[in-house]
């Protein structure tokens, strides 16, 4: 073998060589790019999560908000039953009244009755006031659980995609570390 042909043959190995160290040298920077993306990713990931957090507890203040509205409702429910319970004993006398001949005047019939037509009218507003607030309850509590819904979702979409970006991470570096290794034991082995 020629001097030219062995200097042409180590010329190509070398070039081969560096053109490997090269490649781990890019992989090893696309690794380090790649743990930057990662780096920022994660604070994307954490600033998601802390919105996520910042949403959990306005769902919490929400919840609350309807337990005081529940208790509410409760009381007016209480209210109604008491002016059901006014009516009917209001109604209860009278009906004895009447029967036992007890005549009333024109003006304390004219009166009693007017009485008795307020407590309905009452007891009816108070109903259809319970109603509507009892449609927005529903509303409230169906939007909450629709929110709590999202969070959750976003929650898992977000652990997944930190998991993905971890493992991806990892198998970028060991790629890159492997590369370069073996670049710099081939470049030690010619020198």
């Amino acid at each position: 073998m020629t001097s030219l042909s062995m200097w042409s043959k180590m010329t190509n190995a070398l070039k081969r060589k560096k053109n490997a160290t090269q490649a781990a040298i890019r992989r090893h920077n696309a690794a380090q790019d790649n743990d930057k993306l990662a780096t920022y990713l994660l604070d994307q990931v954490i600033m998601k999560n802390d919105e996520i957090e910042n949403l959990r507890n306005q769902a919490t203040q929400s919840n609350q908000e309807i337990g005081r509205l529940i208790h509410l409702t409760l009381l007016k429910d209480n209210a109604i039953e008491d002016l059901l319970d006014r009516l009917q004993h209001a109604q209860g006398q009278y009906d004895a009244a009447l029967k036992h001949g007890t005549t009333l005047t024109t003006l304390e019939k004219a009166n009693f009755e007017q009485q008795l037509r307020e407590l309905q009218g009452k007891l009816y507003s108070q109903e259809m006031r319970h109603h509507e607030e009892r449609k927005v309850h529903l509303a409230e509590s169906h939007a909450i659980k629709k929110q709590n819904n999202a969070l959750r979702t976003a929650n898992a979409e977000n652990e997944a995609r930190v998991e993905t970006l971890q493992q991806n991470n990892r198998s970028m570096r060991i790629d890159a570390i492997r590369a370069y290794v073996r670049a710099v034991s081939n470049h030690n082995f010619l020198t």
